[in-house]
């Protein structure tokens, strides 16, 4: 106990130590973690200098400044610039390594063959090749003591974060606590690969239907600590040889992997997070397959309306429902200046609305909004971090196929039978019993609130309380009405007489030739008269009013 305590202390020491010398001494001055105020001047840019810290901090850190290059909200855009060159540039463990983590698990026996030399390295583990009653399998092992490194590094960072959320001079400006919370979610699924077997079962459900290769899942031979699923023969995406391929195929390729993830995000709601091209492969046939679960993403129903508005409003040029989605996505909160942020809503509308949607890039269209998020400290939901990314990356990877494809294009009909799905849906027959029984509840209550206030009423105890602001001009506004509604009465009595004349006429020779008599033509030109005579005068007297 005392050796694990002392091991934090010096890990603490030595982090704290790596970000002074990196020039951050400043965001530890307030604290009580150190006792010196000098600091050295480091004059590389803030960004360089928190990617070099962290790049030596190892594992734990590598993945925090990942995880944040993707938080326009929380850091600024100096920063993420630099973060997004974060490279894991880990070597790979010893095969007799390998075979331990398998013998603990008593794995070993289970395989006929493993390559010595792994296919893919990274922070966490790495992958071999192995055989399986003739089958040959990917197998991908956990690296030692990697569990204890992070979850130790983890349990620091949140002691530092609640330091620092106390002390530090940028305390308003970012959550320490926030940061590390999300963090620790993120790698504490990542280092169990118990975690990625589901989500690849789950994800291999949901894509049943869809022309997209997702590897099997043995159970048998697997653990925390290692995943082995069935072996793909074929290439990353970055790995192809794009020029060699014939720009339909790539067109296709491209259309179908663009495809394959509007459906699962605005059809399914599910979604393979990681789409970087390192993640997708492409077989000699051409297919497209799927690798590394460690992420996914969900959206529900309402966010996926949500979101559809959102982009829709975009494109439209339609402020109220950019903004009504902002609302129903979680991002406006109160407290907002909320004439300021429509003001800026309005901007990032009008920016796109001036463009062709074949230029306009959904991961620009995501940072503007991170960013404004930002600038008003406002916390984005994080499904919708986690979608802005992986349609980032999708971007990215389309990039490397070297088509004209543009993923806002393609997300429109997606989001146009979304919300046309949404708006049928309350259509339904449940929905409209649903409102008329409301309507059944409203009226069951109804003349017993009615009675209520007729006895207080009645008792002199009612007190209506109404204050009416610009009175003089709410006045001259009914009076304006009134006017208009006495001209409007007097014009219809002057044409129901003429009609009324005329129609009788028509209708009864009698009665016409009682009309053209001369007493009665006198008679009814007085009247006309009369009634011209008064609508002069309504009307001089709603002008002068007017004015």
């Amino acid at each position: 106990m005392a050796n694990a305590r002392k091991r934090r202390i010096n890990r603490l020491r030595y982090i704290t130590n790596v970000f002074i010398k990196h020039g951050f001494g400043y965001v530890f001055s307030s604290t009580p973690l150190v006792r010196f105020r000098r600091f050295s001047e480091n004059r590389i840019n803030r960004g360089q200098r928190l990617k070099n810290a962290l790049e030596e901090l190892g594992t734990t850190f590598i993945k925090m400044g990942q995880l944040l290059a993707n938080r326009p909200d929380l850091v600024p855009e100096d920063i993420i610039v630099e973060l997004k060159k974060l490279q894991e540039n880990v070597k790979p463990f010893s095969f007799e390594e390998v075979k331990n983590v398998l013998k603990e698990e008593n794995l070993l026996e289970k395989f006929e063959y493993i390559e010595k030399e792994p296919i893919a390295t990274a922070s966490i583990g790495q992958v071999h090749i192995g055989y399986v009653n003739g089958q040959k399998v990917a197998i991908k092992v956990r690296r030692p003591n990697i569990d204890n490194e992070v979850k130790t590094d983890i349990e620091i960072l949140r002691k530092l974060a609640s330091i620092l959320d106390r002390y530090s001079p940028v305390k308003s400006i970012i959550s320490f606590s926030e940061i590390v919370n999300e963090l620790a979610n993120v790698l504490l699924h990542e280092i169990d690969f118990r975690f990625e077997q589901s989500n690849m079962k789950k994800l291999k459900k949901a894509l049943s239907n869809k022309e997209v290769i997702i590897p099997d899942v043995y159970d048998e031979l697997s653990s925390d600590k290692v995943l082995v699923t069935s072996f793909i023969e074929a290439k990353t995406l970055n790995a192809i040889d794009v020029d060699s391929l014939p720009q339909i195929e790539r067109i296709r390729l491209g259309k179908k992997l663009i495809n394959l993830y509007l459906s699962q995000i605005f059809e399914l709601g599910i979604f393979h997070a990681d789409p970087h091209p390192g993640n997708i492969l492409i077989t000699n046939d051409h297919d497209i397959a799927f690798v590394d679960f460690g992420m996914i993403g969900r959206l529900s129903g309402q966010d996926k309306e949500s979101l559809s508005t959102l982009l829709l409003g975009i494109v439209l040029n339609d402020k109220k429902m950019a903004i009504k989605a902002f609302k129903e996505l979680g991002i406006i909160s109160r407290g907002v200046d909320a004439n300021k942020f429509y003001k800026e809503v309005e901007n990032i509308v009008n920016h796109y609305i001036n463009q062709p949607i074949a230029s306009i890039k959904i991961a620009e269209i995501f940072n503007d909004v991170f960013k404004l998020t930002f600038k008003y400290k406002l916390k984005i939901p994080e499904q919708l971090i986690l979608l802005g990314r992986t349609l980032s990356l999708l971007e990215n990877s389309i990039a490397i196929l070297k088509v004209d494809l543009n993923i806002l294009e393609a997300i429109l009909p997606y989001v146009n039978r979304l919300i046309l799905k949404s708006r049928l849906s309350k259509l339904r027959l449940t929905n409209i019993l649903n409102v008329l029984f409301s309507y059944f509840n409203l009226f069951e209550f109804l003349p017993k609130k009615v009675e209520t206030i007729l006895d207080k009423l009645e008792d002199d105890e009612f007190i209506l309380n109404i204050e009416l602001k610009n009175l003089d001009k709410v006045l001259q506004r009914i009076e304006r009405l009134a006017n208009k509604f006495s001209l409007s009465i007097i014009l219809l009595s002057v044409s129901i007489i003429i009609a009324g004349m005329t129609v009788g006429g028509l209708l009864s020779p009698a009665l016409y030739k009682t009309i053209l008599s001369t007493w009665y033509l006198w008679a009814l030109r007085l009247g006309i008269l009369i009634l011209i005579s008064l609508i002069i005068v309504m009307l001089l007297m709603i002008i002068r009013k007017e004015k």
